[in-house]
């Protein structure tokens, strides 16, 4: 026996608009010891056929329900994804599967701390261009979907996911994770600084850090050398769940 650590599986879920493709690269990149693993929410990509969950939470516990981990495992959620991940963790605790070894939550606001987000207001009122024009100028979608011609074919889905974001009640006295939890931002995103990803600490019962990134929203995406460094030192650093 080499006595090396098996792999750890990253369970992946996207931002708010996003598919599974969305972390394509990370599948294919990602070095030996990260076994990239996208979710996909019903209702999306390749589960597009599938009925969507009425609420996030009910989407959560869905994805809790593909996930049947055989060895140590973790996940990361980036905007909308990260509130699925910390859902998710809860919901795999309640089927009583094993503890992931550690969670991310990138680029997202804790669920108290939802209702600063401005686009709920958007859903009613703003045609589909000017939806797409608020969102990119808030670095929410990649500008290049403004010029894309199949725009007009994202603009349902983005408005679905806007949608569960909307609705998501958080329990009032959270659960705490019982694993370590990091939450990670970009420099150049104005709606989640550090002082606002601190507030995440009430939602483990294990180590949380903050950890900043250069970069805006999409910095998981744009950094991906220096996400996969941070994926890499956590994962040596973290225990193996007994």
């Amino acid at each position: 026996m080499s006595g090396e650590r098996e792999p750890l599986t990253l369970y992946c879920v996207p931002h708010a608009g996003g598919s599974a493709r969305s972390f394509v690269r990370w599948r294919r990149e990602l070095p030996p010891a990260l076994v990239a693993r996208p979710l996909e929410i019903a209702g999306k990509g390749v589960r597009s056929r599938e009925p969507r969950a009425a609420t996030l939470r009910e989407a959560a516990e869905d994805l809790a329900r593909q996930i049947d981990p055989a060895g140590r495992y973790a996940l990361f959620g980036h905007s909308m994804g990260g509130l699925l991940a910390h859902e998710t963790a809860l919901a795999l605790a309640a089927l009583g599967r094993p503890a992931p070894a550690y969670v991310v939550t990138a680029a997202t606001r804790p669920p108290h701390l939802l209702a600063g987000s401005p686009y709920a207001a958007l859903l009613g009122a703003a045609d589909d261009d000017a939806l797409l024009a608020a969102l990119a100028a808030h670095g929410r979608i990649p500008a290049e979907i403004l010029a894309s011609p199949m725009r007009h074919r994202f603009v349902p889905v983005i408005r679905a996911d806007l949608a569960l974001l909307a609705g998501h009640r958080p329990a009032v006295r959270p659960q705490p994770l019982p694993c370590d939890l990091l939450t990670w931002y970009g420099a150049d995103d104005p709606e989640t600084p550090p002082d606002v990803m601190a507030e995440w600490r009430s939602y483990t019962a294990a180590a949380h850090r903050v950890v900043g990134f250069d970069g805006g929203h999409f910095f998981p995406h744009e950094r991906f050398d220096r996400v996969t460094e941070e994926l890499l030192a956590l994962t040596a650093t973290t225990a193996a769940t007994p």
